[in-house]
């Protein structure tokens, strides 16, 4: 009777195997927890390409937008967990908004599976030339002159920029009003109308208006320079190594993702990554192309909590 068992279930094997398609067996779903046209949204679809050629079924983009990132984030957590729904997000709605409010949906990284960071993206600290200083000694000397009122314009509350903006404001000792906008663009807007007199953004948003002269930069929140400017030193370099914020964009999905699946999604990522488009797209734009291990970006995860939960209890940010 043993006998027959075994050679029964030898014999169902075949069909086991066929009963599981390799994967992908359709088209994934890559969600945007952003509008389309903002920096979330051109840089999943940089990556798609090489993506949909790689694994060989189309990546499609489906923009989820809603509550800083949280609500795409959450769609895909709560996907089944066979490899096609992803969502590619920004750091904030991972190591960020968990630390301000109460009403996050998801737990991480208990609901999600870490894949990789897929790109690096650097906070710039810009003025309008109007305001006549060029770095940050001139900003500081600024600040301590009697009747000067100056506001700082981040693209949303409880973001990576308006977090930038409260260390530099709890680590320069200046008086600044930090004015959280909803997205980037208005507060652009504003800084290039006076209505605010500096902005912490990413660097690709408001690059454009730097290379025009519309707008100067004063120095970037990141260990390294970037190569769209070269000339533009870091945060440390001007005296406020504690002043770090590095945005990274990454990909994730549903808990329980199979391995095989992450490890050949790590794979494809690793090739996107070198793609010279995608490379020279992104570093036109002032981001840089990257890739880490699961686990690698499982560490980062970790940090990166930690040290916005600090910046975050330190200068009082709750969004509830």
């Amino acid at each position: 009777m043993h006998r027959r068992q075994l050679l029964a279930a030898a014999a169902a094997l075949p069909v086991l195997a066929q009963a599981q398609p390799a994967w992908p067996s359709r088209p994934i779903r890559l969600i945007v927890p952003f509008p389309p046209g903002g920096p979330n949204d051109i840089i999943a679809r940089l990556y798609a390409q090489p993506l949909t050629a790689t694994l060989g079924q189309p990546v499609v983009i489906e923009n989820r937008p809603g509550a800083g990132g949280v609500l795409g984030v959450d769609a895909a957590a709560k996907a089944p967990p066979d490899g096609h729904s992803l969502v590619l997000t920004s750091s904030g709605a991972l190591v960020i908004i968990p630390h301000v409010t109460n009403t996050v949906p998801y737990n991480v990284p208990q609901d999600l599976t870490p894949v990789s960071i897929v790109t690096l993206v650097p906070e710039a600290l810009v003025v309008a030339p109007s305001l006549g200083v060029t770095d940050l000694a001139g900003l500081r000397a600024l600040a301590r002159r009697p009747g000067t009122h100056l506001a700082i314009g981040t693209a949303g509350a409880a973001g990576i920029s308006h977090l930038a903006a409260e260390m530099l404001r709890l680590k320069s000792g200046m008086e600044l009003t930090v004015v959280p906008y909803r997205g980037a663009a208005p507060a652009v807007t504003d800084l290039l109308g006076g209505q605010i007199q500096l902005l912490f953004a990413d660097l690709p948003v408001v690059l454009p208006h730097l290379r025009s002269g519309a707008l100067r930069a004063l120095m970037l929140a990141s260990t390294r320079r970037s190569p769209a400017l070269p000339n533009l030193p870091t945060t440390a370099e001007a005296g406020l190594p504690e002043v770090l914020a590095d945005n990274w964009y990454s990909l994730l999905g549903p808990a329980g993702l199979p391995v095989t699946v992450v490890e050949r999604l790590s794979a494809a990522l690793k090739e996107a990554s070198e793609v010279p488009a995608v490379r020279d797209s992104l570093r036109e734009q002032g981001a840089t192309a990257h890739w880490t291990s699961p686990e690698a970006f499982a560490a980062t995860i970790a940090e990166e909590s930690a040290r916005w939960r600090r910046v975050a209890e330190a200068a009082h940010i709750r969004l509830d």
